[in-house]
């Protein structure tokens, strides 16, 4: 088991497959091509072959992301990841502090777990 970035809080983007012609101008903000996804206040893990993001919600820390991935890279404070069906995610760790959220204690790892075997 090996945990390659766990990043809380976080600033995350998620582009769909094919949408980027640089992925290395794709960032957490700023410009981005239609379809894209921003969460923030997020804690994402990349463990392993799979990327899980996780977000905090009136019933506590939900599972909002998980896919496997084909390649995993941290530039800087960027981190860049693309998944087996082709979506590219960049994240960084945001400036605020997250207080007041579960996600801080929340252990992603038994939902990782899981999604290894399945």
């Amino acid at each position: 088991m090996r945990v390659a970035a766990d990043v809380f809080p976080a600033l995350v983007a998620i582009a769909p497959p094919g949408s980027l012609e640089d992925k290395s101008t794709f960032t957490p903000r700023g410009q981005a091509p239609d379809g894209t996804r921003r969460l923030d206040r997020c804690r994402v893990v990349v463990f392993n072959d799979k990327i899980v993001i996780g977000v905090d919600s009136p019933e506590g820390p939900q599972l909002v992301f998980r896919e496997e991935i084909v390649s995993y890279s941290k530039e800087d404070n960027l981190y860049f990841v693309e998944t087996i069906s082709g979506k590219v995610l960049v994240f960084k760790k945001d400036n605020n502090c997250g207080c007041g959220s579960r996600l801080r204690s929340w252990m992603p790892y038994g939902d990782i777990m899981m999604a290894t075997n399945e």
